[in-house]
């Protein structure tokens, strides 16, 4: 059974993470991630 692969995007600048962060590495935004499926 395959894992669905999570991805977390910047709402501010459209950064890409495979996990959370609280603080985006790329435009410093807080609190800016948002999952998608």
């Amino acid at each position: 059974m395959a894992k669905n692969k999570q991805i977390f995007i910047c709402q501010e600048c459209g950064y890409q993470a495979s996990k959370w962060m609280g603080k985006c590495p790329d435009c410093g935004q807080w609190n800016s991630f948002v999952e998608e499926a």
